[in-house]
């Protein structure tokens, strides 16, 4: 008796499915959208850089906008792999159209924003900094400052500027 139960609710279930699946697919699959996903072309990170001298990227959120302070030299005692991390922002190193290198980091303190659009009050009035280290490498043509957030990108110079070389003080403390 319990076969031909458990046989009677499977034909049942069976019949219900069976026109809802052939009703679903009678034009056959439909692509979730006509255009391609923007998360599908992002690509993945590159191999990591191996460099001993890097570049400190000196970078600051005020109140939702973003600025670079400055860039500064920063020389290792040995070369090192950049680490790989995950954060909203990323900077990114372009040769051309390929990616040859990303740093992902986060503002201190800093919350995501809400997919409904709402704006955190802490961000809001959130005034941070952050030292973002790079390779220094010689590859490159551009460099991005990409909020993953949002989707905005921001120019960044690239290679950045060479220190100016400081200028020593006179003997006499500059009395004629």
């Amino acid at each position: 008796m319990r076969l031909i139960g458990a046989r009677a609710v499977v034909a049942v279930c069976a019949a219900l499915v069976i026109p809802f699946t052939a009703i679903a697919f009678a034009d056959g699959p439909k692509p979730a959208t006509s255009a391609p996903d923007a998360q599908a072309r992002i690509p993945p990170d590159p191999p990591p850089l191996v460099e001993k001298k890097q570049w400190v990227f000196d970078l600051r959120w005020d109140r939702g906008e973003v600025f670079m302070v400055g860039i500064h030299p920063l020389e290792l005692a040995a070369p090192q792999a950049t680490p790989r991390a995950m954060g909203r922002f990323a900077l990114e190193l372009y040769e051309g159209p390929t990616l040859i290198e990303r740093v992902r980091f986060d503002f201190p303190l800093l919350v995501s924003p809400e997919t409904d659009g709402a704006v955190d009050p802490i961000s809001a009035k959130l005034k941070t900094r952050v030292g973002v280290v790079f390779p220094a490498t010689k590859r490159g043509t551009k460099i991005e400052l990409w909020d993953r957030a949002t989707n905005q990108r921001w120019a960044l110079p690239w290679p950045p500027p060479e220190p100016a070389t400081a200028t020593p003080a006179p003997r006499d403390g500059g009395k004629d």
